[in-house]
This record gives structure tokens, C-alpha cells and sequence, in this order.
């Protein structure tokens, strides 16, 4: 009997999902990648719900960092700030390089810098 029950607590404690706290988590929904020369300059939009009265008002914090990696600079955001990233919620990447398919999220709308510019410089006329 009390080797069934160790078995069913050893499952239940491997089965059952662990709790998160929110205010160890960081919920990223925007990320920025820009490249100058061999470094990457990362943004992280953290999305901060605030409960009011009836609603929800949202507000955003900005997060930088440079590298030479993007995914070092996701890591020294993180390590600066002691709290967990959680990216499951993002919804836009904007980039003016196609390296950020290292970053392994999957993102809803992916905004590409280059293609904008090179709209702009074949449609503008100069006077």
C-alpha cells in the first residue's frame, strides 16, 4: 500500500503542470531586431495588464540590448531583470534581417524593414 502511494504522488508531481507566478514573468508581445554592422540591437515589448474597476488597461515597458548574437541579447535581458520570458503571446517581430528565424517563436505578423525602404526609393520623386 505504501508503494502505491509514493508511485501516486511521484505522477502526480511530474504530471501535474507547475505553477507560474505572474509577477515572475515578463510577457513579451513585440520584438524589435535591428542590424548595424555585426551587432544586433534587440527590443522586447513587455505588455503590463493593470486591472481597473471593470477593465483592463495595458501599459509597455521597452527592453534593449546589443550583441553580437540575437539570442545572447534575449538572454542578457533576461539575466539584467531576474525574471522569466515569456514568448508565447507575441504577435509582431519587426527586422531588417532575416536572422531572426534563430529565435525559434512562432510569430503572427513579421514586419520587414527592407521592403518598406525599397518601396519608399522607387516611389518617391524628388522635386
Amino acid at each position: 500500500m505504501k508503494k502505491t502511494t509514493i508511485v501516486i504522488i511521484l505522477l502526480l508531481t511530474l504530471i501535474v503542470p507547475k505553477y507560474k507566478e505572474l509577477n515572475k514573468l515578463i510577457i513579451i508581445d513585440g520584438i524589435g531586431i535591428e542590424k548595424n554592422n555585426n551587432t544586433y540591437i534587440v527590443y522586447l515589448r513587455e505588455i503590463i495588464p493593470i486591472k481597473e474597476n471593470n477593465s483592463i488597461k495595458y501599459e509597455y515597458k521597452i527592453y534593449k540590448q546589443k550583441d553580437e548574437n540575437i539570442n545572447k541579447a534575449i538572454n542578457k535581458i533576461k539575466n539584467k531583470t531576474n525574471k522569466k520570458l515569456y514568448l508565447d503571446k507575441i504577435k509582431f517581430l519587426v527586422t531588417n534581417t532575416n536572422n531572426y528565424k534563430s529565435l525559434n517563436i512562432k510569430i503572427n505578423k513579421i514586419h520587414h524593414t527592407n521592403n518598406v525602404y525599397k518601396e519608399l526609393k522607387t516611389n518617391y520623386k524628388y522635386k
